[in-house]
């Protein structure tokens, strides 16, 4: 079957357009020609900022689920940040030695906290935790707790003990928070975990034939089932041999004998299988009909319930009411949404899930003058495809990082991740191009450089024929993110720093053995980048030290790295200690 762009784009619009013709506002703007200019509202508020310190407890279990033969084996993250800003959570704290806070060995001045975790009456444990710190594990035995659906409530405690500058007496001060732990039954059916030290998934091998769970960064496409795959299921084929580990099919599923054959076929080969419940997720009775249906397949690797809410101006409790239910019935695979807006009613939707996608389409779009509805686009009106973007691949990694922050925010920085949706399309409504394969890989580095955990893009089949194009890119890119960028991502115990250096993104990764370097330039210039700018100051010898895995439109020399516009590159240094 022949790609068209321009047929994946209008795709693409006429999603839109179905979604603008049951609602007269998209994003909560207006956007037609006949329509007045009112502000859309729903803005995420911003946290006040504190003069003094503020501790953000935190804890959440290392995994969710926890199955039963994990029991004894069970641990907990706790973080104890000192922060300066009122998120969820934050309570003023009087630091023993406050008036070092500044100097560089502040954090050895400030002491430890008791840290109790209780579980009903049946598991009570107390470690020093240290203050400051960020995914301290605190091993947990959970065996004599009974396996169940439903969750457990955990009592996380903290007591600080501080001794004043100004005085010689110690205060004591108390802080608390809840956690929830999900600790099912085994099963030798599909199980889907996500690592919460690092935001990962870790499964089973999709073919249904067993095997240890081990942590997996999906890589993968939407893929129309009636406009593609019940026509041709050999894309599916393709899919796989273009390196990639997952597939989401987008609903509606009609047919349900050919839908069959597309999950026979995704078994077979290998591959993990997102189901979409966007056209009726709001229909709890279809939902649980659903659920029961399709919770036994072998490779299903999460569940999507709300697509574009936001966009849509859903029900504020439609996706939580969703994702309750599932939590219900199943409870061993995640739930995920996906949110198109850029600023607008973030806080209720993300409720409703434990992965946040998001589907920026930057690239093509006339960011001020929507071809479309033939109306502008500001803040307060209009759709030009790309809510509030500016029309280059630095709206993907303001995306990505907006979201990481408002989690954060919210106190849902361990228990929700977010997830990136590369634009693949283009080429008409209102993209007047398509990506090409290096704006695409960049994309997706972008995103892993600014906490994303997986990718699935906007859609299949792409363009093909060359090197340059998607599909040419994707099939040395998947399995470099694989074998190379995978390991360190997933490692909890892998040190992260982000850089941005004249416009050059950069995402630094040290495992204590070897560092990961991936570098986009988001600029339409040319920069040049010293080792020291993106955290590697310590090579000297960039011919022994650092070895190239994969750059486009991007090389090096013995000082530095160069970029021509849009250059991308990913490398592992070694250099001395």
């Amino acid at each position: 079957m022949k790609y068209s762009t321009r047929l994946a784009a209008v795709l693409a619009a006429s999603s839109f357009r179905t979604a603008l013709a049951q609602s007269s506002t998209w994003c909560g703007k207006n956007y037609m020609a006949n329509q007045t200019v009112v502000p859309p509202g729903g803005q995420f508020p911003f946290p006040t900022s504190s003069a003094e310190p503020l501790v953000a407890f935190r804890c959440a279990p290392a995994f969710r689920p926890y199955l039963e033969e994990d029991g004894k084996h069970a641990a907990f993250i706790i973080d104890t940040p000192i922060v300066f800003e009122n998120i969820n959570g934050a309570a003023p704290i009087s630091l023993s030695n406050s008036s070092d806070w500044w100097s560089p060995s502040s954090s050895h001045n400030l002491g430890k906290l008791d840290v109790t975790i209780s579980i009903g009456n049946h598991v009570h444990s107390t470690k020093e935790v240290p203050l400051n710190a960020t995914g301290y594990e605190f091993s947990l035995d959970i065996s004599s707790l009974q396996a169940q659906k439903t969750s457990y409530n955990v009592s996380c405690s903290a007591t600080y003990k501080a001794e004043t500058s100004s005085s010689s007496k110690t205060t004591t001060q108390h802080f608390s928070t809840n956690a929830s732990l999900l600790y099912l039954p085994d099963t030798n059916a599909s199980v889907v975990k996500t690592d919460l030290r690092t935001g990962a998934l870790w499964v089973r091998p999709a073919d249904g034939k067993g095997g240890a769970f081990e942590p997996f960064i999906p890589q993968g496409f939407y893929v129309s089932f009636d406009q593609y795959l019940a026509k041709n299921l050999s894309l599916i084929d393709q899919l796989k041999a273009d390196g990639f580990n997952t597939i989401h099919p987008i609903p509606p599923y009609d047919n349900a004998t050919l839908f069959q054959q597309v999950l026979d076929k995704t078994v077979e080969l290998g591959l993990y299988i997102i189901y979409d419940m966007r056209s009726n997720y709001q229909n709890l009775s279809a939902v649980a009909d659903q659920v029961n249906t399709y919770s036994s397949l072998p490779n299903l690797l999460t569940w999507e319930t709300a697509h574009e809410p936001d966009g849509n101006s859903d029900p504020f409790t439609a996706a939580r009411n969703t994702y309750d239910l599932i939590y219900q019935m199943d409870g061993y695979h995640p739930v995920s949404i996906v949110l198109n807006c850029e600023d607008y009613n973030f806080t209720p939707y993300v409720e409703g899930a434990d992965i946040v996608l998001e589907d920026a389409y930057p690239i093509g779009i006339n960011a001020t003058y929507s071809p479309v509805w033939h109306t502008e686009c500001t803040p307060d009106f209009g759709h030009c495809g790309c809510d509030n973007c500016k029309g280059t691949l630095v709206d993907i990694k303001s995306r990505i990082q907006t979201y990481k922050d408002r989690l954060n925010i919210l106190g849902y920085d361990r228990t929700k991740t977010v997830w990136t949706t590369p634009q693949a399309m283009g080429s008409g409504g209102y993209w007047s191009t398509t990506p090409t394969g290096q704006q695409w890989a960049a994309m997706g580095l972008t995103s892993l450089n600014h906490g994303a955990t997986g990718s699935m893009s906007f859609q299949y089949p792409t363009t093909t024929g060359n090197v340059s194009t998607i599909e040419g890119t994707a099939t040395n890119f998947t399995v470099i993110l694989a074998e190379t960028i995978q390991p360190f991502v997933v490692d909890p115990t892998a040190t992260f720093v982000n850089y941005n250096y004249g416009g050059v993104d950069a995402g630094l990764w040290n495992n204590g053995t070897a560092y990961l370097l991936v570098v986009a330039n988001l600029n339409s210039t040319e920069v040049y980048v010293p080792w020291e700018g993106v955290g590697l100051g310590k090579v000297t010898n960039a011919t022994t030290q650092v070895q190239r895995i994969f750059s486009v439109a991007q090389n090096t020399n013995a000082t530095g790295l160069n970029f021509r516009p849009g250059g991308i590159g990913i490398y592992t240094a070694t250099p001395p200690k």
